[in-house]
């Protein structure tokens, strides 16, 4: 019986990461974040939620600043 409850628990647990799929961060992830000039970066800022564009070392990223956590 407890090894029952166990697998009903692990099998809950799957279920609830499963359906937390984040389909909207996968496609970002794929997007490419970094380009050659400015001007890229500037064009794909839209698809980031935001406007401008920073540098990163000899590359070029959209938004203004370079945010982190989000």
């Amino acid at each position: 019986m407890k090894g029952l409850l166990s697998f009903l628990s692990f099998l809950y647990m799957m279920i609830l990461t499963l359906g937390c799929s984040n389909k909207q961060a996968e496609k970002q992830i794929k997007m490419p974040m970094l380009f050659d000039t400015k001007e890229q970066a500037e064009k794909e800022a839209h698809k980031f939620d935001c406007e401008g564009a920073h540098q990163m070392g000899d590359k070029w990223m959209p938004c203004n600043m370079h945010k982190h956590n989000q």
